[in-house]
């Protein structure tokens, strides 16, 4: 059961990344995704591995259902947050956007726990705490490294 959802997940966050409108290049995508990939692997194997705070079963179905979630829905979703919050042309950042896709991975994490794909060995109001903080911080550490990549895109540019 677990695996259907996360895989219906994954498939959702697909579509949505396919049908929302791009403010980013390909290779801007490519490497906010090597980004956001690395800050989550190197967050999940802490939190899991060395602190023990966040638990994975070892099951197969778990496992396939967390490398799912891990490297295809949480960098998909990340994505279309940093997509949004990039100027392009006459449009403002969609701030907006940004927080409820915040939220939305907030809640979504909060379900894997639910489903028992992940299980947190603190309190509640720990959890509310970390995953907030966790997915603000990658939000903005690679809105921030796209800001830097993008503006120092545009100076080599206008250099050649």
């Amino acid at each position: 059961m677990q695996l259907l959802i996360c895989s219906v997940f994954a498939w959702l966050s697909i579509i949505l990344f396919a049908l929302m409108p791009k403010r980013l290049h390909l290779l801007d995508f490519i490497f906010v995704y090597s980004v956001i990939l690395v800050m989550s692997t190197i967050v999940f194997t802490v939190f899991d591995i060395n602190i023990h705070v966040v638990t994975i079963p070892r099951t197969a179905k778990i496992s396939l259902a967390t490398i799912i979630t891990r490297v295809i829905t949480i960098p998909l979703v990340l994505m279309m947050a940093v997509n949004f919050l990039q100027p392009s042309g006459a449009r403002k950042p969609r701030w907006l956007l940004t927080i409820l896709i915040w939220l939305g991975i907030t809640v979504f994490d909060w379900a894997l726990d639910f489903l028992k794909i992940i299980t947190y060995q603190k309190p509640f109001m720990w959890h509310v705490q970390s995953t907030l903080v966790t997915y603000f911080g990658f939000i903005a550490i690679a809105w921030g490294c796209t800001w830097f990549y993008t503006r120092l895109d545009k100076k080599n540019v206008g250099a050649v």
